[in-house]
């Protein structure tokens, strides 16, 4: 993996670029879209500035919440490192910090959500190219024609998880791009199924919702995540099925009344 890009005579960790180009992305591609929905170019950027603290901060309780041994060490859930974050709680505190807002400024919800699905989608994919990169967020442990080589962290190596491959490189599934392919396939597919069938305002958040969570359902089982067992197993499979289920029924449901 290239954990460090070299930038001007500078190792630059590859995380942290893309992350910062996935933030980039996200806020190049949002701004003109919230416009769009009326807002004025200074409650857009007010938005995304609470939208991504939400995130931030959803992201690091729900992980504290699910995986609370993962900030026993020199983690700790107060930090501001970009590490010990899940994705969904990040969702579920941006979406909310949204909601909020549009409230607040008399917004139709689904309308501004329908706005920042593709800026979400897109920093997704390119947050997951720094984590391939990075080594981090990978699968588990394969012989399949599709593994990646990562190199093995040294707790790894310390607390026995592999050496018995007396290898300092460990053949996983490399899932970063296993999601990253499903979510991108996803964007131009609901945006023209949502146009095709000219569906009602929120389709777009409701169907990719559902989309994203069948993709992350899929690779789930790949994951090599430290989560306890019932996390793995019970937990995230009834969540994603909900959202899943939860989004095809809020569309149809929704486009059958017409609001």
């Amino acid at each position: 993996m290239y954990q460090y890009i070299k930038i001007f005579e500078m190792q630059v960790s590859a995380y942290c670029i893309f992350t910062i180009l996935a933030a980039a992305v996200s806020i190049a591609t949002a701004v003109p879209s919230l416009i769009k929905t009326g807002l004025s170019g200074s409650k857009a950027a007010l938005m995304l500035g609470v939208t991504g603290l939400s995130f931030l901060i959803g992201a690091r309780l729900w992980n504290f919440a699910v995986n609370p041994y993962n900030f026993i060490g020199e983690l700790k859930w107060y930090s501001l490192r970009l590490a010990g974050l899940s994705l969904y709680g990040g969702l579920l505190g941006a979406g909310a910090s949204l909601i909020v807002l549009s409230r607040l400024w008399k917004r139709t919800a689904w309308r501004l959500l329908d706005a920042m699905t593709i800026p979400w989608g897109l920093a997704f994919c390119i947050a997951r190219i720094g984590c391939f990169l990075n080594g981090c967020c990978a699968g588990k442990v394969t012989r399949s024609i599709f593994g990646a080589e990562f190199p093995v962290s040294p707790s790894e190596q310390n607390f026995g998880g592999y050496l018995l491959f007396l290898s300092q490189v460990k053949t996983v599934h490399p899932t970063q791009i296993y999601e990253l392919t499903g979510a991108l396939i996803g964007i131009p597919a609901i945006v023209w199924l949502v146009r095709r069938l000219s569906l009602v305002e929120g389709s777009t958040f409701l169907m990719y919702m559902a989309w994203f969570s069948a993709v992350r359902l899929i690779v789930l089982p790949l994951r090599a995540l430290s989560y306890p067992a019932f996390i793995k197993t019970k937990a995230y499979p009834l969540l994603y099925l909900s959202l899943i289920a939860g989004g095809v029924i809020l569309t149809l449901i929704r486009n059958k009344k017409g609001i």
